[in-house]
């Protein structure tokens, strides 16, 4: 018997996610660095012969969206507006011919795990959390009697479960005449369907609901989204940083405890670095707030909104700018750009066996070869004045960078604290955080991580790159290119070309994922395209 899942993300979620986030259906919210959409048909995959994911009327996904959706094999329905959940189900399934054999429905804004998804005539259940109005449950035996609209001060219902998000029917014909019986109320629906054929309750092991701004932040705290060589263990109020190198966490506990008062405004709570033989690890305090990797590759913000980040963006690095480096700092900048880029290139030619003297190509345009493109960039970065010597981030791009948007305040996680001879200092070259913001802008380092990109391999070091290039993308980088940040312009601060190097010095550093080392080193190509563009065609001399 044929089985299709709807899932229902057919209304925008609650106001407050919507200012965060802008207008994007709850499936589209960003969890640990994919959309929803991505990790509820990894649950659902198998289970169903159709997934079909239900749209408000008028929302029309992003390109890479639509091309992502159809190589999950999802389909895309638009709801008219005004329907209830119950009515919206029902559009579905008559448009979509799905009347025929079984149907679930999971809310677009729940994701389940440990779930026997596939079993029919269930739906899911678990305690309430506090605060908001859930849809409660009577059942006897393990079967349900009633479901209804709660409320939230009714005490004499706390006691009992409430739906969790998935229902599974057996007869779809009986799920469209009891809801349709009903006048559309999906609740009341389900009493009526329950009559003629019992609905089991179930409990997943674990329920995240991201439907309102609390429950969505506590949710996604239980994600996270850490690299193989940290480790985070996030608790209700805290996060312990821990990992596989252990003078990297001290530097970042040590420019936690450097940063001086004035400026602890824009990190959260420092709660102590532990250093002991055995392990080195120190604890902040866990902020409800989203990234600008967030918000800019998963979000929908008006460019007006991207200006006032930036203005925060600037209040921070402003304020580093305020806060001189010591005399010795100037002989430990240099070494970031051209003899870390060289290190590191010379260390993913060895293990790629590459030719760092060969010519590249990307897109049919030839370059020169990856050895002189660092050389060339590196050249474009002069030798550090005093000014640019002051406290830094170290590593100022927007998957570190957490945002207040009611107090339209950047706050800083995630520090470097080391210099480029592993000294542990909070000083260096402010320009290098400049750098950094503007490969998270321009070069588009969070959408290739996110995998929103199509590589071609054409030879080792002959590629093609396709990145978004959607309006509201285009919007954010004109509004990112004419600030000054710290009274520096981006070329000013030479941002364009340390953004060159910092994807040529990346590479080894992305080995366990050889597609994302190729398109970040297509990328690196790409950007040098476009700073030798503004140099009067440096590549026909090279």
């Amino acid at each position: 018997m044929s089985r299709t899942c709807i899932i229902a993300s057919g209304a925008y979620p609650d106001p407050e996610l919507e200012a965060e986030f802008g207008r994007i259906p709850p499936s589209f919210l960003p969890i640990g660095n994919r959309r929803l959409f991505v990790r509820q048909q990894a649950e659902l995959a198998g289970t169903a012969e159709r997934i079909i994911l239900s749209l408000p009327d008028g929302f029309v996904p992003d390109a890479v969206d639509l091309a992502l959706l159809s190589r999950l094999g999802i389909e895309l329905v638009n709801v008219p507006a005004g329907l209830s959940l119950g009515q919206s189900i029902v559009y579905v399934i008559n448009v979509t011919a799905s009347s025929v054999g079984e149907v679930a429905v999971l809310h677009g804004d729940t994701l389940l795990r440990g779930l026997d998804w596939s079993a029919g005539d269930t739906i899911s259940v678990d305690d309430a959390p506090p605060g908001y109005r859930w849809g409660w449950v009577r059942e006897e035996g393990g079967r349900l009697i009633e479901a209804r609209q709660g409320s939230t001060k009714g005490d004499e219902e706390a006691a009992g479960p409430v739906l969790s998000g998935y229902f599974s029917f057996a007869d779809t014909a009986l799920l469209v005449q009891s809801v349709t019986r009903r006048g559309g109320d999906f609740l009341a629906g389900l009493g009526e369907y329950a009559a003629q054929r019992p609905l089991r309750t179930v409990r997943a092991a674990e329920w995240l609901d991201f439907g309102h701004a609390a429950t969505y932040h506590q949710s996604r705290r239980r994600m996270t989204t850490e690299r193989e060589f940290n480790r985070l263990d996030p608790t209700r109020r805290t996060m312990v940083k821990s990992g596989n190198n252990p003078r990297k966490i001290e530097a970042e506990g040590r420019w936690f405890e450097a940063l001086p008062p004035p400026m602890r405004i824009h990190m959260p709570a420092f709660l102590g670095l532990s250093v002991t033989e055995g392990a080195t690890r120190y604890a902040l305090e866990y902020l409800h707030l989203p990234t600008l990797t967030d918000l800019f590759v998963f979000g929908r913000l008006p460019r007006r909104r991207w200006g006032r980040i930036f203005e925060a963006c600037d209040e921070f690095l402003a304020a580093c700018a305020a806060e001189p480096a010591p005399a010795e700092t100037a002989g430990t900048t240099r070494a970031l750009y051209a003899e870390k880029t060289m290190e590191r290139l010379e260390g993913f030619a060895r293990a790629r066996g590459l030719d760092l003297t060969a010519p590249c190509r990307l897109g049919g345009a030839w370059l020169p070869s990856l050895e002189r493109m660092a050389a060339m960039a590196a050249s474009a970065v002069p030798v550090a004045e005093a000014r640019h010597l002051t406290l830094v981030h170290g590593d100022f791009c927007f998957s570190n960078i957490l945002y207040d948007s009611r107090a339209e305040l950047v706050r800083v996680i995630d520090p470097r604290g080391l210099d480029s001879q592993g000294a542990l200092t909070p000083f260096g070259d402010l320009r290098y955080d400049l750098g950094k913001l503007h490969h998270s802008v321009v070069g588009r380092y969070d959408h290739i991580v996110a995998g929103y990109y199509r590589l071609a391999r054409h030879g080792a070091l002959d590629l093609s790159l396709d990145l978004p290039e959607e309006p509201a993308l285009r919007a954010v980088e004109e509004e990112f290119l004419p600030r000054r940040f710290a009274g520096l312009t981006l070329e000013e601060g030479a941002a364009p070309a340390i953004c060159v190097l910092l994807f040529l010095s990346m590479l080894p550093l992305h080995a366990d994922d050889p597609d994302r080392q190729d398109a970040f080193l297509a990328n690196a190509m790409r950007l040098f395209l476009r700073l030798d563009a503004g140099r009067r065609g440096w590549t026909l001399a090279a």
